[in-house]
């Protein structure tokens, strides 16, 4: 008997590429277990890559910061039949919001899988947790955040 297996498929090649990339922050804010103003409506526009790490299926996801706006993030990722598998990873930077201004952000990513499809387009929600100082009504805070961030990643279109 002899069986038969799908095409050794390199799913890596199929996700690599340049992006454009829309983050929205969805994060709860609370200051000695008081609740702050949430930031859920500050819309992030810019670019990114998905970078073949090796021939395994791996790859790196690095989104390009805006100064001012929020800073440089980069995820690992490996690349199956099952989809796009997120590792964990962290936020160190910054992000801005029209209520707090500049915040100062120290956040764990938990990122999951997420679709790989020909059109090469990308959604996904990682959940938030850690804290960030803000300053509020002229106070600076330490707060705990929960929450996410939606990516959304598209082809960049030629400008």
């Amino acid at each position: 008997m002899t069986s038969c297996g799908p095409e050794n498929v390199d799913y890596a090649n199929k996700v690599v590429g340049n992006y454009d990339v829309k983050i929205t922050p969805n994060l709860n804010l609370k200051f000695a277990g008081t609740a702050m103003p949430s930031i859920s409506s500050t819309e992030i526009n810019t670019t990114g890559t998905i970078i073949k790490d090796n021939e395994d299926g791996d790859v790196t996801i690095k989104i390009n910061g805006i100064n001012g706006y929020i800073s440089d993030i980069e995820m690992k990722a490996f690349c199956s039949g099952l989809g796009m598998n997120i590792d964990e990873s962290s936020y160190d930077g910054i992000l801005h919001d029209n209520e707090y201004g500049m915040i100062k952000c120290d956040f764990n990513l938990t990122n999951p899988t997420t679709t790989i499809s020909n059109a090469k387009i990308f959604n996904w929600n990682s959940t938030i947790s850690g804290q960030c100082d803000v300053n509020y009504i002229g106070l600076d805070m330490k707060c705990d955040a929960t929450g996410s961030f939606n990516f959304y990643l598209s082809p960049t279109t030629a400008k």
